[in-house]
């Protein structure tokens, strides 16, 4: 891909974050719909499809990763987040998140650099559940 910068490139690409579990709670689903302006959920409600974003923050992985990668944090910016969804998300389940860095490209003559974060959640069952993809500008200071 053009921009890439082959030593970041590197650096960046292929790190893995130690995997995760989470259980999803009825409290944190119902917290995160009402938040949302979707109200309050039943029992067997699958999770709002942006609840992917709360699943794989947990842990305080974000942070874990730009630290890990040595990112000052001041630099980061949120560009994007895209969803792809498998299987329902509901309560009292437990995930298996799993993080790693599969992209790291630059525009403007290298002023912005661009890290992808893609997360794979699977179910008790290793089923793939979901796949979020996060796209951050690390600003050039």
């Amino acid at each position: 891909m053009a921009g890439h910068s082959d030593m970041s490139s590197e650096r960046y690409v292929g790190y893995q974050h130690p995997g995760f579990e989470v259980r999803v709670t009825r409290e944190s689903l119902h917290a995160f719909s009402l938040a949302i302006g979707v109200g309050s959920v039943e029992q067997d409600t699958p999770a709002p499809p942006t609840y992917m974003k709360v699943i794989e923050g947990e842990n305080g992985s974000s942070r874990a990763i730009i630290e890990a990668l040595e990112i000052q944090l001041h630099r980061v910016l949120h560009a994007e987040q895209a969803f792809e969804y498998h299987l329902p998300i509901l309560a009292d389940s437990v995930l298996h998140v799993e993080r790693r860095v599969s992209d790291y490209y630059t525009r403007k003559n290298s002023t912005l650099e661009f890290l992808v974060i893609e997360s794979c959640i699977r179910n008790e069952h290793k089923q793939l559940v979901g796949r979020s993809t996060q796209t951050l500008i690390l600003r050039t200071i």
